[in-house]
Parts: C-alpha cells; structure tokens; sequence
C-alpha cells in the first residue's frame, strides 16, 4: 500500500470515529425521550440501548462519508494539478476579495429588521460575491501574472502591449541564440509567439530538405524551451492582420499595432519595420556588439574552408560566426592560417573581415 493511499485510510477512519462519538452522543441525549415516549421506565438501560444503536449507526454511516470524502478530496486534487498555479492563486485572491465586498454589504444589513431573512440572504450574497470572485480570479489568472512579473507560458486574455513587449519573428526562434540572450537577463517582459510564426516553423519542420527541417524542428525547440525554462513570459498569441499576406508585413503591423519591439534576424525585415515606425532588436547587432574587437591590421587565425566569389579567394570563418575572406585563399583550403585583417564591412546580416594571408603581408 503506498503512504498515500495509508493516509487516505486513516483519514476515512478518523472520520468514521467522529461520526461514532457524534452519534454516540445524539443517542445518548435522545435516551431520556426515548423511554419517556415508550413509556420503559428504566431511564440508564434505555440510554444503553441508544447509545449503542446510535455507535452502530455512526459506525457504518461514518465509514461509508470517510471513504467518500477521501475519495472526494482525492478527485479535486488530481483535477486540480492540472490547474496552473497562477489560475489557483489568483482564484484565492478573487474569492478573498469578493467575500471581503460580501461581509460589506453585511454590516449593514445586520441592524435591519427582520434578521431571520436578511442575514441569510447576506450570507448568499457573501457565498455568490466569493464564487464570482473566484471564478474571475482564475480566468484572468494569467494577465494578473503577467503585470507581477511571471515568467513561462502566459494564455492571457488580453494581448500585451506596450514598450516591454518584443515580438519574434521565425528567424530570431532558429537562431539558437535568442534563448541564451534570454536566460542571460538580457530580453524581459513579455516575449509574443504569434500562432503564424509557428505555422511557418511547423512547416519548416516537416520540409523534405534535411536542413529545412533541422532549421523548423530547432526553432520548435527554441519556443518550448523558453516556455519550460521560464527565463521570461512567453504569450502564444492567435492575433493576425487579415490585410497583409506576407509574414514580415503581418508582424511589422501587429507590432506597430502593440506597440511593440520586433526582435529578429532578419535584415530585410528589420529595415521594413523601422520604415514603418516600429522598434527592431537585431540579433546579429547584438552579437556584434558585445564581439571582441577586430580592427585593420589586426592579426587572427582562420582556417580555409571555401572558395570565395572572386578569382583566387578563400573563404573561412572565425570561431564566433564572422566570415573571413581572404586574398589568394583559394590554395590554401582546409588549412589553418594566420591572417591580417585589411578592411571591415558591416551590414545587418553582421560583419565580414577581408584579410591577407600573413606571410604575403609581412
């Protein structure tokens, strides 16, 4: 028997014992008009006789309620796990406050005549006030979690709007590094999935292209993570704009709509939504930002891994993402090499180092 179901077990049976003392005594105090009505005489045996009938029947009717009643509490409690924690809480919050408005309105009902009937229509009013509470409580469970701070999946009500809100896109949930940006403490408030944007990765997911379908099923991962690992509020939103057929004009229009920050990997995208007013957190910007680094003349080690598009340039990569294309490279591939750094460009797909190979430029 496992502790759970042996704790049950004394419940029922402690339940069972109170039933028995109760009726016990209720047999007990009915034993004097008991034998005055059957008129025995003989007051002491006939309080035995109840008193025993009555420690019978609170026997059997004591262990029938306390099997029930576990049963009962047993029932609510698994019902109840599958509620979130923030629709129980909130739930509590709203029956307190709604029982808080009924004993209000009792006060004053106490000094009116007739207290037999505007009591207990208070007390009604008291139970109703505390249920409509509470109900409305756990509905609106979510939006009262989101306005304290909490983190994970929130299924609000009401869309979140406003300068702490950040809407992504399907290239900012493939790139890996938006949920490390996130755990670090570097994105807060409320994160919008928009439900089109998970089509597009679902799509993806199922492509017949390996690499599509790594790409859809990593950008999946990406959203359950940042739902499960909490590093901030996730909204799964089902808003849409009916008036744009393109995702990038769906999302630049629903976050102008919100007022709302885009985050993305997305060039083409970001430079439509900052033309149409719209916030835009790059995440190529951000990684180029916090990068050590890299000027003219600097000396790195690269390790050729393809032809570049002009004639004898070879192309690598340094160990954070940054395309390295290197003069007369094309002879050198699969060999690591050390090379100087003639110019920079910067875009916002990020940054490209063209570079010499070290011995020519010495």
């Amino acid at each position: 028997m496992s502790r759970i179901a042996h704790v049950g077990q004394v419940v029922a049976e402690l339940v069972r014992l109170a039933v028995v003392l109760l009726l016990t005594a209720a047999g007990f105090a009915v034993g004097a008009d008991v034998d005055r009505l059957l008129d025995v005489g003989d007051l002491e045996t006939t309080r035995l006789v109840t008193s025993v009938l009555g420690a019978l029947t609170g026997y059997v009717v004591g262990g029938v309620s306390g099997r029930a009643l576990v049963r009962g509490v047993d029932s609510a409690v698994q019902r109840l796990e599958r509620v979130p924690a923030v629709a129980l809480i909130s739930g509590a919050i709203g029956a307190g406050l709604g029982a808080l408005v009924g004993l209000l309105l009792l006060l004053p009902m106490t000094v009116l005549p007739y207290p037999q009937v505007t009591i207990p229509i208070a007390l009604l009013a008291v139970v109703l006030l505390a249920y409509t509470g509470a109900r409305l409580g756990a509905l609106r469970g979510p939006d009262l979690g989101r306005y304290v701070g909490m983190r994970g999946r929130l299924d609000v009500a009401t869309p979140s709007r406003g300068a702490g809100v950040k809407l992504v896109d399907t290239s900012a949930l493939i790139d890996a590094r938006v949920l490390e940006v996130a755990r670090a403490g570097f994105l807060e408030g409320t994160l919008v999935v928009p439900t089109f944007v998970l089509a597009e990765l679902q799509e993806l997911a199922d492509a017949g292209d390996p690499r599509r379908r790594h790409l859809g099923k990593r950008g999946l991962e990406t959203v359950r993570k940042l739902q499960d690992d909490g590093p901030l509020a996730v909204e799964i939103s089902d808003e849409d704009d009916e008036t744009y057929q393109e995702v990038d004009a769906k999302l630049a229009a629903i976050s102008r709509r919100r007022q709302a920050a885009l985050l993305t990997c997305d060039g083409n995208l970001a430079r439509v939504a900052e033309i149409s007013g719209v916030r835009v957190l790059n995440l190529h910007v951000l990684a180029d930002a916090v990068r050590p680094p890299v000027l003219p003349g600097d000396r790195v080690s690269v390790r050729m891994v393809k032809p570049g598009r002009e004639a004898g340039q070879g192309v690598g990569y340094l160990e954070d993402g940054t395309m390295v294309v290197v003069e007369q490279g094309v002879d050198l591939l699969g060999r690591d090499l050390e090379v100087d750094v003639t110019s920079i460009v910067q875009s916002r797909q990020g940054r490209m180092l063209f570079a010499t190979p070290a011995e020519e430029a010495a």
